[in-house]
């Protein structure tokens, strides 16, 4: 299997002068933690064990973030990442090996291996899963009104309402697939489920992408005080 880590964002809502990644926790650098948390799965069983990173990196920032992964016991393969997110990604699954790809966001350092194995397992039956957590609070969907005043629209049932993690896994076709099949139309989207969800198998119907329950613990770090959490946890 290949993880592959999109890492090419800018992390401007954390507030930090740089790439976020590259932010210091507990430490080390952000990006240190989550690729340690990642080969920490590597007991994983031998069709879902992580034989490559490929990580979608800014050109410029392959100097800061060689030093990081040079003592991680996992090939390590840098390759340049696009404007956005999920260019990023198809820069880095066109240049995995494996059959199963594993996306994670760089900035979620405190996976688990356990919810990792369970997410992969899931991928290895159904071809798709992900990591999710069933949303604890009530759900507006709101809009804008002519004079910038947000008011509720409706409210969702929150029975039905998860909240996407990574990881996230699939076959390297079907992702690749997807990709391709979203840049055609002009569609972009905040995760790679959302693009294989347009898919379609050979029944007509969509290809289903299973949820695995995830883990409050796997947060992303967006704001500065998310780095003061997870410090915390780590504690």
């Amino acid at each position: 299997m290949s993880l592959v880590v999109p890492a090419a964002g800018c992390g401007a809502r954390a507030a930090l002068n740089g790439n976020k990644i590259l932010a210091p926790l507990a430490g080390r650098p952000l990006l240190w933690w989550t690729l340690r948390a990642l080969v920490d799965a590597s007991a994983l069983p031998a069709p879902m064990r992580i034989s490559e990173f490929v990580i979608a990196a800014r050109r410029e920032e392959f100097g800061l973030i060689e030093p990081i992964v040079a003592g991680l016991e996992v090939p390590v393969q840098l390759v340049e990442g696009g404007a956005s997110r999920q260019e990023s990604v198809t820069n880095a699954a066109r240049v995995a090996t494996s059959d199963l790809l594993l996306v994670h966001d760089a900035a979620r350092p405190l996976v688990s291996p356990a919810l990792i194995g369970r997410v992969c397992q899931a991928a290895q039956l159904d071809g798709a899963a992900i990591a999710a957590v069933p949303a604890s609070d009530t759900v507006k969907s709101a809009m804008v009104q002519d004079d910038g005043k947000i008011i509720i629209n409706d409210t969702l049932q929150r029975s039905s309402i998860w909240l996407a993690q990574t990881p996230q896994v699939f076959r390297r076709d079907l992702l690749l697939r997807a990709l391709v099949q979203a840049a055609q139309d002009g569609f972009e989207a905040t995760d790679c489920a959302s693009l294989v969800e347009r898919l379609r198998g050979d029944n007509g119907e969509p290809v289903p992408v299973t949820l695995v329950e995830g883990e409050t613990r796997n947060f992303k770090v967006t704001f500065h005080q998310d780095l003061e959490r997870a410090a915390l946890l780590m504690k």
